[in-house]
């Protein structure tokens, strides 16, 4: 078995370690694998960068990718700078999300976001340097007015269905069978009529 070592941020090595171990296996089924084997490429022998590829990014920290053989050479075993503070950027979306169903959660021991959110931060163990508490806190609120948007869209712009009931020997065209002539006295904006036949 062969490992890549990765460049992270710290909190998102946090993470990964309270998650998989101190090291992901790229053949495992979980997010952070799946993320890694799509984004592994081969190595390319006419590009030495590619061959020996020395990185250069620094995050502040690195994580361990273990792959075997045959998974290197069916997968690849070079990944861009590009790609691996993608990762980072997902892991840490990732973290972020978790807080946000954390604090959302209607078993959870209290309503105040902020004991919510510093329970969050123990269960993990980050450090305020790595990702500070105000940064979270304010992620929350962005993030619980973009949903609360999107909720209030979907409910304002409701489409009304109707069903109908046709023999598929009637005769009737398909085209006049569907329509929203019967919402025009009801004064519903959007609507569709589906047709479904029956013997």
């Amino acid at each position: 078995m062969d490992s890549i070592r990765i460049p992270v941020y710290k909190h998102i090595r946090r993470y990964l370690q309270v998650q998989y171990g101190n090291c992901i296996y790229a053949t495992d089924r979980n997010y952070a694998s799946a993320i890694i084997r799509g984004m592994l490429k081969k190595f390319d022998k006419k590009d030495p960068a590619k061959v020996r590829p020395s990185q250069k990014l620094n995050l502040g920290a690195t994580f361990d990718v273990v792959i075997g053989r045959e998974g290197i050479q069916r997968l690849g075993g070079y990944l861009t700078n590009a790609d691996i503070l993608k990762f980072s950027q997902a892991m840490d979306l990732l973290i972020r999300q978790e807080m946000y169903r954390w604090c959302q959660h209607p078993n959870a021991t209290d309503h105040v976001i902020d004991f919510n959110i510093r329970r969050f931060i123990d269960l993990y163990g980050f450090s305020e340097d790595d990702l500070p508490f105000e940064n979270l806190k304010r992620w929350y609120f962005r993030e619980r007015e973009r949903i609360n948007k999107r909720l209030n869209a979907r409910t304002e712009h409701e489409y009304a269905m109707m069903l109908s009931y046709a023999s598929p020997n009637d005769g009737v065209p398909i085209t006049k069978r569907i329509s929203d002539e019967p919402y025009k006295r009801l004064s519903i904006p959007k609507a569709f009529q589906l047709i479904i036949p029956f013997s």
